[in-house]
């Protein structure tokens, strides 16, 4: 039966068009009662070879049909429907990373000790708490905390600087190309010293060195929104003293042709953290009292990543 009502419902079509006006298309009922009269006055006047309740029954479930689905798309679009629920789709809290990095002196042999042991676990947050312990006995000096935060997927820079300015490049000590003596007495003579012409090396480029500390963070969180993949460089920077290519003396006074000597402690690397625990990166020779470095002690480089959120 529903098969052979849906065969009429797709094959049945008014011989003539029915017009209709918008105030009927806008009122569902209006437009059924319309349908199911011109369609059963069309059935009576056609010669009809099967039941004549069959194509009143197939007109009517089209007339309902018709009605359901003209309710349904009044009521989605009423916009002063009281019982209607909006439904509001909720923003995602906004993830940031906050980067902290750890420059932590101890002794070489301090150092050892500490990594002399079992396979390290999945954290150094132990390592952290012993070297923590470490720093309140007096055995072990904080010599540098950085800290940045950035948006996830984002880079950032946070830096404390001197801009050390120095020159590069010298002109060498010149004559001029021609000298003028002119006498200082009746006979034509010169009396006295002569002013020197020459003129001392003279610095034509120079460069910025940051002296500081400066670091530079990558961060990724990925899905779980507990694992951070992080690119970071950590980086301090000491002017330590001057070297001497050259010396000039002259009348004016002493021009050397000098260059600059930097010591840099820095780490360039990519790793994978969980959220809130420490790791070890790295650990480099901090230098000596002279500006050489110094293998009798060891800086450690932790680092750790929290996520944040930001919003309700």
């Amino acid at each position: 039966m529903l098969a052979w009502i849906g065969k009429r419902l797709r094959n049945c079509s008014l011989r003539q068009p029915v017009n209709c006006s918008n105030d009927c298309t806008q009122k569902p009922l209006t437009t059924f009662l319309l349908v199911f009269r011109i369609r059963t006055y069309q059935l009576l006047e056609i010669p009809m070879k099967k039941s004549l309740l069959r194509e009143v029954t197939a007109c009517l479930f089209l007339g309902l049909i018709t009605v359901a689905q003209a309710q349904n798309d009044n009521a989605a679009h009423d916009p002063f429907d009281p019982n209607k629920v909006e439904i509001v789709e909720k923003e995602t809290p906004a993830k940031q990373i906050r980067v902290q990095v750890e420059f932590i002196d101890v002794s070489h042999e301090q150092f050892t000790e500490l990594m002399f042991g079992p396979k390290p676990p999945a954290n150094d947050g132990e390592l952290r708490k012993q070297v923590a312990q470490l720093v309140k006995d007096g055995k072990a000096t904080v010599v540098e905390t950085l800290l940045c935060t950035a948006r996830n997927g984002q880079k950032a820079t946070s830096e404390s600087i001197e801009e050390f300015i120095y020159p590069t490049e010298y002109e060498p000590a010149t004559l001029p190309d021609k000298i003028d003596v002119k006498p200082t007495d009746t006979t034509g003579k010169t009396e006295g010293t002569r002013p020197d012409p020459a003129v001392g090396p003279t610095p034509t480029a120079f460069s910025t060195r940051n002296l500081g500390s400066t670091l530079e963070i990558e961060p990724t969180l990925r899905d779980d929104l507990k694992t951070i993949d992080l690119h970071f460089i950590p980086e301090i920077v000491y002017h330590v003293g001057n070297e001497i290519w050259g010396e000039w003396k002259g009348e004016h006074g002493n021009s050397p042709v000098q260059m600059p000597t930097f010591y840099a402690i820095r780490t360039n690397t990519s790793v994978t953290l969980d959220n809130g625990h420490y790791m070890l990166t790295a650990a480099l020779s901090p230098k000596s009292k002279e500006g050489k470095p110094d293998f009798t002690r060891k800086l450690m480089i932790f680092v750790k990543a929290d996520v944040i959120t930001t919003g309700p």
